[in-house]
């Protein structure tokens, strides 16, 4: 084999691809990224089993063939030669040479034919949603997703359809983040689960990208295309769980407050929070005030007091700081508006003007 391409192309592809290799002592060659060529064009593609990921690039190809070379090994090499605008690879024996104008660098590869395939989805489902829109609604619901597998169904993101939206959620079962994006195209009987970690690669491979991405489903794998990238990723084949009934439906106290100040005043308001994130909430309506505290009996307490606009009932209630901070950083609009049911019910917090974001987080009892 031997081509020449652009070193800045190759690299970011290769970086890609470097972080879904399996990190695998049984299956060495999961550790390696695969080179490729088609006709004027590269394939780079790695795999984990679990996620496939594959890359084309132009390149000037002078001799077809291919090779599987360590990622992290040939990422740290094309780190490390910045200045190169191009560069030559030839493989003889599955020894890759990479040669540049000062540079010439020889890399023990394995052989390809060991490299195992990527599954190409042709039947199932399918629906095309322009990338940046998919990222938005990925991004939105992430941080709500569940960190352990012993639930894989909530260790995901759920993507489904209704009406003229598509719509993504995530949960822990201590909060709930949904996310709806206007969407127009194929009708899609049903939902899929998509873990989170598979999620954050798919991210990692589509957020610089500004094109449609065609997705295809079956009942265990989703696959993810557009012109110069394609992933697949299994599916969590559950039932992802009836998060709609939990959602209230109306609200004895609603507070609207300006979203930077509620920032600075968290972010004092956590130093003193513990390891539970618990600040306290004591709203009162009549007075239009909203008193924020916390105590570690380590280290002291804090209060911190905002003029609000309150409708509704008074109530005192204890929420995870954290979470609330992570909803925050979603929501673009000035204003927030978070709304309460009684001290033992989950606050849901929106900004104020948008409702294709919701966002819900149970209230501390410790």
């Amino acid at each position: 084999m031997n081509f020449f391409c652009n070193r800045e192309t190759i690299q970011k592809c290769i970086m890609s691809a470097e972080r879904v290799t399996g990190k695998n002592s049984s299956l060495p060659i999961l550790n390696s990224v695969l080179i490729a060529t088609n006709k004027d064009s590269l394939i780079i593609r790695a795999t984990n089993l679990e996620v496939g990921v594959e890359f084309q690039i132009p390149a000037e190809i002078k001799k077809e063939g291919s090779v599987a070379v360590s990622g992290s090994l040939l990422s740290n090499i094309l780190s490390n030669i910045p200045d190169e605008e191009t560069i030559t690879v030839s493989v003889i024996d599955n020894v890759c040479k990479i040669i540049t104008k000062t540079k010439n660098i020889t890399v023990k590869g394995l052989i390809p034919d060991d490299f195992p395939t990527i599954p190409v989805i042709t039947n199932g489902e399918s629906f095309t949603i322009q990338s940046q829109n998919f990222i938005q609604g990925v991004k939105s619901v992430l941080m709500s997703a569940a960190i352990s597998d012993i639930k894989p169904e909530i260790a995901s993101v759920y993507i489904y359809q209704k009406n003229k939206q598509l719509v993504f959620v995530a949960t822990d079962s201590f909060r709930l983040a949904e996310k709806k994006i206007d969407y127009i195209g194929e009708n899609i009987s049903h939902g899929v689960i998509i873990p989170v970690k598979n999620i954050i690669e798919i991210i990692k491979v589509f957020e610089d990208l500004k094109e449609n991405i065609l997705f295809k489903i079956t009942k265990t794998q989703i696959s993810c295309k557009s012109k110069s990238a394609y992933i697949t990723s299994r599916v969590v084949q559950g039932i992802y769980p009836d998060y709609e009934q939990i959602i209230p439906k109306n609200n004895t106290t609603e507070v609207l407050i300006l979203k930077q100040d509620f920032i600075n005043t968290l972010k004092l308001s956590t130093i003193f929070s513990g390891k539970f994130n618990k600040i306290q909430f004591i709203i009162n309506p009549q007075q239009k005030k909203c008193l924020i505290s916390t105590k570690n009996s380590d280290i002291g307490e804090t209060e911190s007091t905002l003029t609000v606009n309150i409708s509704g009932e008074p109530i005192e209630i204890s929420l995870n700081g954290k979470h609330i901070f992570d909803s925050l950083n979603v929501i673009a609009e000035d204003s927030i508006v978070i709304q309460f049911n009684g001290s033992n019910k989950p606050a849901v917090i929106r900004g104020v003007g948008d409702n294709s974001f919701i966002y819900l987080t149970m209230p501390l009892t410790k």
